[in-house]
C-alpha cells in the first residue's frame, strides 16, 4: 500500500516537472480568470446595471490579474531568466486571461440569472 502511494506521488511530480514555467503562467492566468468571473458573478456585480457592471468586471478584471502576476513573480518565483524574457512576467497568458475572463463572467451571467 506505502509502495503505491510513494509511486503515485513520484507520477505527480514527473508531470509537474514536465510543465514548464511558461506552461504552468498560462494555466494559472487561466485559473485566476474563471475565479475573477466567479466573484463577479457571486457578488451580482452584472445586476447594478450596464455602466456599473462594465466597471465592475474591468475592476476585478485589473485587480486579479495584478494579483496573478505577483503570484507568478514572488509565490512561483519565476523571473525573466525563467520566461526568457522582459516583462514576460507581466504579458504571458494575457491573452488567455481575457478571453476566459469573459467567457467565465458570461457563462456564469447566463446561467445563474438567465430567466
Amino acid at each position: 500500500m506505502s509502495g503505491s502511494t510513494a509511486s503515485s506521488t513520484s507520477s505527480k511530480e514527473g508531470r509537474l516537472s514536465r510543465l514548464g514555467p511558461s506552461s504552468i503562467v498560462y494555466w494559472s492566468r487561466l485559473g485566476f480568470a474563471l475565479l475573477a468571473g466567479l466573484t463577479y458573478n457571486l457578488l451580482g456585480l452584472g445586476l447594478q446595471g450596464v455602466t456599473i457592471g462594465t466597471l465592475a468586471a474591468l475592476g476585478l478584471g485589473v485587480l486579479f490579474y495584478v494579483v496573478s502576476v505577483y503570484v507568478v513573480k514572488y509565490l512561483f518565483g519565476y523571473g525573466e531568466a525563467e520566461l526568457k524574457g522582459p516583462r514576460k512576467v507581466v504579458t504571458t497568458g494575457m491573452g488567455t486571461y481575457i478571453i476566459w475572463l469573459l467567457f467565465s463572467i458570461i457563462l456564469l451571467n447566463t446561467l445563474l440569472y438567465g430567466h
